[in-house]
């Protein structure tokens, strides 16, 4: 007797997981997806057309990159005192490069998303960016 009661609200316990864990997903996804071409910049979202219209062009024929200059984006966004600071770039899966300002000046982000630096290693190149904090 016990067990015929037991099983059928495991069963409903079960389903009641799956079924809010895939609502979970797919809200998620959902929100990843309305925010695909959204670059959040100290604080500021900012659409990837928008910052390629801000910021200076800038290319790097030895690596052959072309993109927008970091150092112009972020000075055109109002950070203050932009050599005072640190730059966290933030990507896809949480991969985080912390730079500074030197840095930023040798640095372009891609149409693809991807920021490219010509004095650091192939290590700090990230792609798809999702946001660059100012700490």
């Amino acid at each position: 007797m016990g067990k015929e009661k037991i099983i059928p609200v495991l069963a409903l316990i079960i389903l009641i997981i799956g079924a809010s864990s895939t609502f979970y997903v797919y809200a998620t996804e959902e929100n990843t997806v309305v925010n695909a071409d959204t670059i959040v910049i100290n604080n500021v979202p900012c659409n990837i057309e928008q910052i390629f219209t801000m910021a200076e062009p800038r290319v790097f024929d030895s690596l052959n990159y072309s993109g927008v200059a970091l150092d112009d984006l972020v000075v055109k966004l109002g950070v203050e005192c932009p050599e005072c600071h640190t730059y966290t770039i933030t990507g896809e899966g949480d991969y985080q490069k912390t730079v500074k300002w030197e840095n930023m000046q040798n640095g372009l982000l891609t149409k693809e998303k991807m920021v490219v630096f010509t004095d650091l290693p192939k290590a700090f190149r990230v792609r798809g960016i999702i946001e660059i904090e100012v700490e």
